[in-house]
């Protein structure tokens, strides 16, 4: 079992060392995880930060990009015999100008995987209690899926992602501010972004974080997972979006049970952004 969306206490927001990540990974069974740290460069929103040792540094630094991979790396070929696979990847906010934006190291870090998410409105950050209002207040329901899947169709179309993480994060707090109606937010903008994922061979996870908060459903909700192996789309991930190493694989299995029902083959691995499908037969037998 996988869990491709974990953030060690590189990511300001999160707690715990990348070794207590695998020890917990390892004590529930789980055979690869991929550490995707947080790296947002959007300066309006002044969240440009990483932690390195207990330090706070700028995301510019190639500092931390470096003391990223030899950690991660390194800790790889530790747990290897425990039969644990470690993966190298990062999650990208993106923005518009992100690819300016991104730190010449970026382009040079041999990574397994890449994912590109959408947080932020007009730098205002859609996904955190207290800042989502801000942007909430200045659109319409209509509006805002204009906005935000404008920047995830965008956002595909640079290749540099791939996978989109948590496509209808808007959800987290939008249904107290839009009410029901967001839930169908995606639908006419579903095949636009299903046809850009296709031209630039991007997948898509199933995060299983808002499980944890509550919510009935995983990001996005089995309706647009749905849609989107309708419209052809295979490669899939899972992630928990741990931020702490007891949110390790919480949730994983629920999200499978959805990506079976719906008729995916499998989910996708990864190494070095090379997406393989695991056949089901094949998960089940680790397990």
């Amino acid at each position: 079992m996988f869990d491709y969306h974990i953030h060690p206490n590189y990511s300001i927001d999160a707690e715990g060392e990348v070794d207590e990540f695998c020890k917990a990974a390892v004590d529930i069974g789980l055979s690869e995880i991929a550490f995707t740290t947080h790296l947002d460069a959007d300066r309006i929103a002044d969240d440009c930060y990483v932690n390195v040792k207990g330090k706070r540094v700028d995301i510019s630094s190639g500092i931390w990009f470096e003391d990223y991979e030899s950690t991660i790396r390194g800790i790889g070929d530790r747990y290897e015999e425990q039969d644990l696979k470690v993966l190298l990847g990062v999650e990208v906010d993106c923005f518009p100008g992100v690819e300016a934006a991104l730190p010449d190291r970026f382009f040079k870090t041999d990574f397994d995987i890449i994912l590109g998410s959408v947080h932020l409105i007009d730098h205002v950050a859609i996904s955190a209690k207290g800042r989502a209002e801000q942007a909430f207040n200045k659109y319409s329901l209509s509006e805002l899926g204009d906005r935000y899947y404008s920047l995830l169709c965008d956002s595909v179309d640079l290749g540099i992602f791939d996978v989109l993480a948590h496509i209808d994060l808007y959800r987290r707090y939008g249904e107290v501010f839009y009410g029901v109606a967001i839930h169908d937010l995606w639908k006419p903008h579903l095949k636009e972004l299903a046809k850009k994922m296709h031209s630039k061979g991007v997948g898509f996870e199933v995060n299983s974080s808002s499980l944890r908060r509550g919510m009935p459903q995983p990001m996005p909700e089995e309706r647009i997972i749905l849609a989107l192996q309708e419209e052809g789309i295979k490669t899939v991930t899972v992630g928990s979006d741990a931020h702490s190493p007891s949110d390790v694989g919480k949730g994983i299995s629920r999200a499978l049970e959805i990506l079976k029902r719906v008729g995916f083959d499998g989910p996708s691995s990864y190494r070095k952004r090379r997406a393989k499908i695991v056949p089901w037969d094949n998960l089940e037998k680790e397990n």
